[in-house]
């Protein structure tokens, strides 16, 4: 049975062109939609805050509410987080997923644009070579390729007008590739594309927007364009980009973790959100002409970093699209449409400290008109990610205090009925959605057998969440420290992205994990004087924190990365069954050579300039 939803798959004919939108569904009410998603987090929630009550009846500690209140936050988050994989394993076992596939009509003209920023030329164009190939052999007309630099190295920048000249011969005929470069980059990547828009969007009717590290093969391209062109209320279709290309221990974790477990959490944000979905900022087709209407950003009074221009641009954008009555949708489902992920533990933390400053500079946002209520729960729900941590922090730290002062909460929530009960609820709340999206992966044998086989998938996931649960604590503290930054005015630079395998050492990992250490070994200090049942609690959160020193260095490591794959761990899809345009990419980077020839604006193929600087 064919999930319902709004997108219709076109019918082709002979000559390429729609024939008809033909729907794909019955229409299930919007309301039970959100029930389902809303539902069992109140209740869950609710639950635990009621186990949390009577396990600590007759506990005199003036910390006793302040606790249970934290306590309720904390299984809030963990509710929200976990509850839409656990929709999506409900309708992966009733077999009604959303499957939505169009070939396009050829009417409209498509600009697939990958902004950078600093970044390394030869991955860039290496990239920029193989999609480009794609789209040609695929018979893909009306679709050009822009790099919009917003580099200010000039080295970087001659190295980049170089390795256009060479891709530029090397693409065969068909899409048209354009390189331009910003001498003033304002507004950031989402300044980049504004100015995009503001010279060329009378040329094109869509725009696939990427990241520097983006990948997308001809089908996905072809896909998106077709619903495109079969959907005219659409404004966003946002594809899930999977992570590919990196061999160190730390990648190599998170490409099977995202693999792994977020087809099945997209699926059950797709079935309640429908057409209020989220825009990730990168691989994803946008329809121009309502983009540049409705989706001008605003300046938010006072400086940085709550103030000034918005960093986490994209569900900002997608809010306001919404709000202006356009339809924005998350594609479930693989398609070949990947990313990279960051390396190592740092960089991984760094780049989260962007997004913390971004995501927290919403709480101003929140306040402006021209939002759906779902616009603005994206908005707070991003918020609520960075402020969880400093919740479970004051939650552990008073459960810590509350001991040491005789409280007695703490060893009342582990007591008794109740108390098991809401360890048991606690539990089931972090690990559900990652249990079923393993159970329906071992549960098919061809699935699992693109990950090694059951055995090694078993392996992995169990590695996996070993080292998920040790990192953990690093990043707990870590948006905690983030959050008080913030908090006492301190902004985020804007720094190109490490890209490549960057092994981190031990002087620098102690630099980024300090304070973790030194929190671990003042949480150390305290454990005496805390009673039995809770030190058996807090030592493996313990043992977290004191790790992440070692940790970074290890798991930067390539060599254990390829230790991994060679026993046959942490495998994905894409390693063991490679798309063709993954492998393109391989033998691209394998071949990139030195750029040595200068960037000419020959062989032009309209009234533009291929190669300017502005």
């Amino acid at each position: 049975m064919k999930i319902d939803h709004a997108l219709s798959a076109s019918r082709v004919d002979s000559s390429g062109l729609s024939t008809e939108a033909e729907p794909l569904v019955d229409a299930q009410p919007i309301l039970a939609r959100r029930l389902a998603f809303w539902l069992p987090i109140t209740v869950a929630t609710l639950a635990g805050t009621i186990l949390g009550v009577v396990a600590t009846q007759g506990v005199s500690s003036p910390m006793r509410i302040p606790l249970l209140v934290l306590l309720s936050v904390n299984l809030f988050y963990l509710a929200l987080t976990g509850t839409p994989a656990v929709i999506g394993f409900v309708l992966h076992l009733a077999q009604r997923k959303l499957r939505a596939a169009a070939q396009p009509t050829g009417l409209a003209r498509t600009a697939i644009l990958m902004p950078i920023h600093n970044e390394n030329p030869g991955a860039v164009f290496a990239a920029i070579e193989v999609m480009g190939r794609a789209v040609s052999e695929a018979g893909l007309a009306r679709t050009d390729i822009f790099v919009l630099s917003d580099t200010q190295d000039a080295a970087i920048a001659a190295e980049e007008e170089a390795s256009f000249a060479l891709v530029q011969q090397r693409i065969p005929p068909g899409p048209v590739l354009r390189y331009r470069r910003r001498v003033l980059n304002s507004g950031r990547k989402a300044g980049n594309l504004a100015e995009f828009c503001e010279r060329w969007s009378g040329q094109y009717d869509y725009m696939i927007v990427l990241d520097a590290d983006s990948l997308m093969g001809a089908p996905a391209i072809a896909t998106l364009i077709g619903l495109m062109d079969a959907n005219p209320q659409v404004g966003i279709i946002q594809t899930v980009p999977y992570a590919i290309g990196r061999e160190t221990l730390f990648a190599r974790l998170q490409q099977f973790a995202t693999r792994l477990y977020t087809p099945l959490l997209v699926e059950g944000l797709t079935y309640w959100q429908q057409g209020d979905g989220n825009y990730w900022g990168h691989n994803a087709i946008i329809r121009i002409e309502p983009f540049r209407a409705h989706c001008v950003l605003p300046v938010l009074p006072g400086r940085e970093p709550w103030g000034g221009e918005i960093l986490c641009h994209d569900v900002v954008e997608a809010g306001l699209m919404r709000g202006a009555g356009w339809d924005c949708w998350v594609l479930p489902g693989v398609m070949e449409s990947y990313e990279a992920t960051p390396v190592n533990l740092v960089d991984f933390a760094s780049r989260e400290r962007r997004w913390c400053q971004g995501n927290l500079q919403h709480s101003g946002v929140l306040r402006l008109p021209g939002f759906r209520p779902v616009g603005r729960f994206h908005l707070a729900y991003g918020i609520t990610h960075y402020v969880a941590g400093p919740a479970a922090v004051a939650l552990l730290l008073g459960l810590s205090l509350d001991a040491v002062l005789g409280g007695g909460v703490g060893e009342a929530l582990l007591r008794g009925r109740a108390g098991w009960g809401l360890v048991a609820l606690g539990a089931v709340l972090l690990y559900l959605g990652k249990l079923t999206s393993l159970l329906a992966a071992l549960a098919d044998p061809a699935e699992a057998r693109r990950y090694g086989g059951r055995l090694a998938l078993l392996g992995s996931a169990v590695l996996e969440q070993l080292a998920a649960f040790v990192m953990s604590p690093l990043l707990i503290v870590a948006y905690t420290r983030y959050v008080g930054e913030l908090v006492c005015g301190q902004a985020v630079r804007w720094d190109p992205q490490p890209r490549d395998d960057r092994g981190v050492g031990w002087r620098e990992a102690w630099l980024r994990t300090r304070l973790c250490v030194g929190l671990g070994l003042g949480w150390a200090a305290l454990l005496p004087a805390m009673p039995a049942s809770l030190q058996l609690w807090a030592l493996p959160l313990l043992l977290g924190l004191l790790a992440t020193w070692p940790l970074g260095v290890l798991s930067s490591r390539v060599s254990l990365g390829r230790l991994a794959r060679r026993c046959g761990l942490l495998l994905t899809p894409e390693e063991v069954a490679p798309a063709p345009i993954v492998r393109a990419l391989q033998r691209a980077l394998i071949n990139t050579a030195p750029a040595t020839i200068r960037c000419t604006p020959a062989g032009l193929t309209s009234d533009m300039p291929q190669c300017e600087t502005t």
